[in-house]
């Protein structure tokens, strides 16, 4: 073990875990971690991750025996206690980080690794594995909240530091523009004595709620990041919970009174049936996509849309066979709805929003944006398309017959990204961002007549039968709202 070994506070005026363990690793040992082989074996991560976001490349391995060492070497400086959570171990699952030039990870929270409910990370553990004369730029910044201009602290990386840093804590890698950074990057678990289950409705999933499905009267479907689906009734009593997929689910579609599909980051589809007993099961699975499905739509009793990271939209039967591919985006396509039988539309992480004219494989309309469109509605009373972007704005395009723009509207939504949008009636429309809000719009006015507020973001919208309306957040909660 190196003598140089030293502590250092990077935010010494909060309460938030934020420290360096310097020269902890030698070089020697930074070297072995990124050998030769694991040097050559990166991958880009925009299967997983949208470019606003992070576009530096990757290595994920699960590795039981190196994450005992690299805990064994790191835990005598940690905490052994958290509120009432109890050291444990690190994550097996070991993230290795590439930055080329032009390479960012954008300013974000690090995400809860749920092992159960009495098991779960709660600090960031990342290895420097070269220094800083390697590279320009990849300064590790720190920040007070999601939008503050004001950098709290930056650290310029040296080879062999720890970094230990609370999960709340806002951070971003910033950009290379010269050069290779490497870093390893895993979370640190804690344990907690099991205590009684909580009593709150729609209590169950662990960590991020992607996708909120209501599937009839009394039932809710909901998906998160926690690979699960949970089967609700409409007072928030678990019925069942479906597992299956093997990474977050982010998108569900009924199909027909009996029949569901989810979609995932784990690039599957997955047909959802209930039975006579009125439990749903898994009767086929199928990947038609190279990356994370992002969107299902329903175009037909028998065929479905899906959209992907793959840049794709494919059109499916319930067997998994492609019966068209619109290929034409050049980035994300976050969503795809249906306009009428023959057509939809499509927005993507490239700044445009497509008509199709899918059963002649044929877009027939884009409409620009100045940047990521993450989000569609299409109200078939007025004949508008209403989208959500990345700078919180969201559009109102009424269109002619033939889907010709007639005049758009622009609301100043969410301090933040959009994420979802719904038409709750006539004059009314719902949205949710990434300031943790609901609003309430007046359609006609294009003023925010409510608005309510979760703990993280807003990811989806749905309304119930009795008119209240639903919302899913990344804070894990499932919230029923009056308007």
């Amino acid at each position: 073990m190196s003598s140089n070994i030293t502590i250092r506070n990077l935010l010494p005026d909060t309460d938030l875990i934020c420290f360096l363990v310097c020269s902890l690793f030698t070089k020697e040992e930074c070297d072995n971690l990124l050998n030769a082989e694991r040097k050559a074996s990166f991958q880009k991560a925009i299967s997983n991750y949208p470019t606003y976001y992070r576009n530096n490349d990757r290595l994920v391995i699960d590795d039981s025996h190196l994450s005992a060492y690299l805990f064994d070497k790191i835990k005598s400086h940690l905490p052994d206690h958290i509120e009432n959570w109890t050291l444990a171990e690190l994550n097996t699952r070991l993230r290795f980080c590439k930055y080329n030039a032009n390479q960012y990870f954008h300013r974000h929270l690090d995400g809860i690794h749920y092992v159960s409910t009495t098991k779960q990370s709660k600090l960031t553990f990342m290895i420097y594995l070269n220094n800083a004369e390697e590279f320009e730029g990849g300064r590790t910044l720190f920040y007070k909240t999601k939008d503050s201009t004001e950098i709290w602290a930056s650290y310029v990386p040296q080879q062999g530091d720890v970094m230990i840093f609370d999960h709340n804590l806002w951070h971003e890698g910033e950009e290379v523009t010269n050069g290779e950074k490497f870093v390893l990057r895993s979370d640190i678990l804690y344990t907690k004595e099991l205590e009684e289950s909580s009593k709150e409705p729609f209590s169950g999933h662990l960590g991020y709620i992607w996708k909120i499905l209501v599937f009839d009267n009394d039932t809710l479907l909901s998906a998160g990041r926690d690979k699960t689906i949970h089967v609700w009734n409409m007072n928030g009593d678990s019925r069942q919970t479906l597992r299956g997929h093997q990474n977050s689910i982010l998108c569900m579609e009924k199909m027909n009174e009996r029949t569901f599909i989810s979609g995932s980051r784990d690039k599957q589809m997955k047909i959802w049936k209930r039975n006579d007993n009125q439990m749903f099961e898994l009767i086929n699975s199928f990947s038609v996509h190279s990356a994370t499905v992002l969107s299902i739509c329903k175009v037909t009793k028998d065929f479905f849309a899906s959209s992907a990271a793959d840049n794709s939209i494919k059109i499916v039967n319930l067997n998994g066979q492609i019966q068209h591919e619109l290929i034409e985006h050049t980035n994300w396509v976050w969503q795809v709805v249906k306009l009428h039988d023959d057509c939809l539309a499509s927005c993507s992480e490239d700044q445009t929003i497509k008509i199709w004219d899918y059963k002649n494989d044929k877009c027939i309309r884009t409409f620009y944006d100045h940047c990521s469109v993450i989000c569609l509605m299409y109200d078939q009373v007025t004949n508008t398309l209403v989208s959500g972007n990345f700078q919180g704005e969201i559009m109102l395009r009424e269109l002619s017959s033939d889907f010709n723009e007639i005049r758009t509207r622009k609301l100043d939504g969410h301090n933040g990204i959009v994420r979802t949008i719904l038409k709750v009636n006539e004059t009314l429309l719902a949205s949710g961002g990434e300031d943790n809000k609901v609003k309430i719009w007046n359609i006609q006015s294009g003023i925010c007549v409510q608005e309510f507020q979760h703990d993280n973001f807003v990811q989806a919208l749905e309304l119930t039968n009795d008119g209240k309306l639903l919302s899913a957040s990344y804070d894990g909660t499932i919230k029923a709202w009056k308007i």
